[in-house]
């Protein structure tokens, strides 16, 4: 089965970088155009992930799931639907020199040809994304695409 493993190093604390991925405001800053996310006592909930007019082609996408697991600082974990099923896509957080190391690993792909696709894409995708959150978190960029 394929999976997407990606780690990106950002000079920010933890905290900071645990706030920006577990926030409806927070996703807001730096990829989405109206994501929600409700989290629940225990630790779980829902996401919806939403761009608005995105790319070339001005096309309204909507996704999301529950989200897993709640571990402040540490881990954020959700589903999402970006295939065939759902896959999951965790966040861990690390501490690393003056910053935070940020894993980002996505499992639960099959072999069909559309997830295969949907891998690529996302794997694609999720590297820009870390890139995106980046240059937010260490420099205050906000980059929404205006195709």
């Amino acid at each position: 089965m394929p999976e997407i493993n990606h780690k990106t190093y950002i000079k920010v604390p933890l905290e900071e970088v645990y706030k920006t991925i577990s926030t409806s405001q927070g996703w807001n800053a730096w990829f989405t155009d109206d994501t929600f996310l409700k989290i629940n006592l225990d630790g779980t909930g829902e996401i919806r992930l939403r761009w608005t007019n995105f790319g070339s082609e001005n096309v309204n996408i909507e996704d999301g799931g529950r989200i897993l697991e709640v571990d402040p600082n540490k881990r954020f974990v959700f589903q999402w639907s970006p295939g065939e099923q759902s896959s999951t896509v965790t966040f861990t957080l690390e501490p690393y020199k003056d910053g935070t190391l940020v894993v980002l690993n996505e499992t639960g792909f099959t072999d069909s040809e559309e997830d295969l696709k949907a891998c690529i894409g996302c794997a694609v995708g999720w590297g820009e994304a870390l890139t995106l959150l980046k240059i937010y978190l260490e420099y205050g960029i906000v980059y929404k695409q205006d195709l």
